[in-house]
């Protein structure tokens, strides 16, 4: 089954007219913040976040981190990072190989929670560009997504055993419980 996860449709004239004043901005704001000095050694950041992660949606915002480091030409805050390259590569994507299951419903083993091994999509569809086995993967999850316990509202839970919402505290009622 093809799940159309980027349909053509969904991409208008308008719509991109819309966003493109704010990529241009989110370019300027990357080439300003590569000239800035964080105060820290990035590449000890980085071998500590590759040390400590340890669970599903860590490895997702791991190879994320990776890919705006050291790939950004693959990241959405890349100069053109649409379409996808043909052959796309490095780093982020070496990291999430090793982290993404390529049979079963989900891309790594979420320990119950939904939307955490999608963490690790944007790595399996950019390699799905080379390896179908990877954008099959990144299908299951999308489906496995979708049959995830909902609430009346049609919001995902978090927890595929139940529908659970989590949200912040705010001066807002928290929403009803389902029935």
């Amino acid at each position: 089954m093809h799940l159309p996860i980027f349909p053509p449709t969904t991409f208008t004239l308008p719509l991109l007219l819309l966003f493109l004043p704010l990529t241009t901005l989110a370019m300027s704001i990357r080439s300003a913040a590569q000239e800035v000095n964080p105060g820290y050694d990035v590449q000890k950041v980085k071998s500590k976040m590759l040390t400590l992660a340890t669970h599903s949606w860590e490895y997702g915002t791991a190879a994320q981190a990776l890919l705006e480091l050291d790939n950004p030409e693959l990241s959405v805050f890349g100069t053109s990072p649409f379409p996808i390259p043909g052959n796309p590569s490095g780093s982020a994507l070496e990291y999430a190989k090793q982290h993404i299951a390529l049979t079963g419903d989900t891309l790594i083993n979420g320990d119950g929670a939904v939307g955490d091994p999608a963490s690790l999509g944007i790595p399996a569809l950019l390699l799905g560009k080379t390896d179908q086995r990877y954008r099959d993967a990144a299908e299951r999850q999308t489906l496995h997504i979708f049959q995830a316990p909902k609430w009346p509202n049609g919001a995902i839970s978090h927890r595929e055993s139940i529908a659970e919402l989590w949200f912040l505290p705010s001066s807002s009622p928290p929403p009803p419980s389902p029935q």
